[in-house]
């Protein structure tokens, strides 16, 4: 059983249709990929996932449970986290102050921040400097940290190393595939850098002007000679099926 279950979902904004029937799912440990070029619809894909856009068509199940019309804090606390591609931290509170609103429903609120700093140690080295001052590497930590604190089953990243350096982008790799490790499923749409994060990945879905348009394992994407295309969404016959 799928812990994670999209079924001819259809989403957008307002009255436009951005995702057109798209299928995807997300089994228990696993780590998926959403690949496609800029507008391809992979933000509307995770934003309608985690309850910010409507489903104007289909069905979205988590741990088999309708999820069309559950309001996004009660998909977190079913187990669902999101991490947004922009505006995911507090830049006027500290590091501490970040973690304590990522888990205002969380009982044991310092124990699941130990944990957090067991992932990312930085950010127990900055608790008191305000997320304005951080970096952008410790800026995604902080945003993955505070999205941990409710321990979700299955966790939404959206474009998480876009725009760092290699050293950070292969620092939060690590930590992330550390994450995946500890039993918790990741759905992570991939922007830059593919080869190095489908290399933690099991399965890949291309997503190509709203609708999906190839699926396959990492390795078969990896290994395909047209990879550099279907990274930009530029859709090749026979390729991955």
């Amino acid at each position: 059983m799928s812990l994670l279950a999209v079924n001819k979902l259809c989403s957008g904004y307002d009255k436009l249709e951005v995702l057109h029937e798209v299928n995807l799912s997300v089994q228990e440990g696993e780590v998926v990929s959403v690949i496609g070029a800029n507008g391809a619809g992979k933000s509307t894909l995770m934003h309608a996932i985690a309850g910010v856009l409507p489903v104007q068509k289909g069905e979205i199940h988590f741990k088999n449970e309708r999820m069309n019309n559950v309001p996004t804090y009660v998909r977190i606390e079913k187990g669902l986290g999101y991490v947004p591609q922009d505006a995911n931290i507090f830049p006027d509170l500290t590091v501490q102050e970040n973690l304590e609103m990522g888990g205002f429903i969380v009982s044991d609120i310092e124990q699941k921040m130990e944990e957090v700093y067991s992932y990312f140690p930085k950010l127990k080295e900055r608790s008191n400097q305000y997320g304005s001052t951080l970096s952008g590497g410790e800026r995604q930590m902080l945003a993955i940290g505070s999205a941990l604190l409710t321990s979700p089953e299955l966790l939404i990243l959206d474009e998480p190393i876009s725009g760092l350096s290699p050293q950070a982008t292969q620092s939060l790799i690590e930590s992330i595939t550390r994450i995946n490790q500890s039993g918790c499923s990741l759905l992570w749409v991939v922007e830059e850098n593919p080869r190095a994060t489908l290399a933690h990945a099991h399965r890949v879905y291309l997503l190509s002007n709203g609708e999906l348009a190839k699926e396959g394992t990492a390795e078969e994407f990896l290994a395909d000679e047209n990879f550099d295309k279907l990274f930009l969404g530029q859709h090749v016959e026979d390729t991955c099926a």
